[in-house]
């Protein structure tokens, strides 16, 4: 994993947030890092209700819980890493669990002791297109599940995921059910 630091007073940038995919196991984890993509937008997709309360003039909204997404561009450079994880899936056409995987979401803006904020979540990839005139395969990562929040540190470029303690403001249901 690449590591990019971030000081007091400095913009965070697309190179502080990195999006990490899981090619081995949930118990033994192999970390591709999401490199030749052209976007890194994480879109929350609120799920939000209206109470219409009988002492208030106008209602009220409130979020019961979150799906996030994120809508990866990736420009095909094969050989890469980041390219020789998509492309099988792209080419195989996965549906039910084979379109499924793990996502490792590292928040390179706020880190403590050496450790970095990070998400840990299983998703579903959402093949969308290959347009090879402008070499980019693009898919929608969809976020399953519970959002695991815990750390990640670095040594020697492979990152490591500690989940926090849990408790229930800890964890964000993102599920579609009730």
């Amino acid at each position: 994993m690449v590591v990019y630091n971030i000081a007091d007073g400095d913009k965070l940038e697309k190179v502080h947030v990195a999006l990490l995919f899981n090619s081995g196991t949930s118990t033994e984890p192999s970390w591709v890092q999401l490199c030749k993509a052209t976007d890194n937008t994480i879109t929350l997709n609120a799920e939000t209700e209206d109470l219409d309360f009988i002492v208030d003039k106008n209602p009220t909204t409130i979020i019961k819980r979150y799906k996030p997404s994120i809508n990866n561009p990736l420009t095909c450079y094969k050989g890469l890493p980041d390219y020789e994880y998509f492309w099988p899936k792209f080419y195989n056409l996965p549906t039910g669990a084979d379109a499924n995987g793990e996502i490792l979401v590292v928040f390179m803006n706020d880190e403590t002791s050496g450790a970095f904020k990070a998400w840990r979540c299983p998703v579903t990839f959402v093949l969308d297109n290959l347009n090879p005139v402008e070499s980019s395969l693009t898919m929608t990562t969809q976020f399953n599940g519970t959002i695991v929040k815990g750390t990640v540190t670095v040594t020697a470029g492979v990152p490591t995921f500690t989940a926090a303690e849990s408790t229930s403001s800890d964890t964000t249901e993102n599920t579609d059910g009730e």
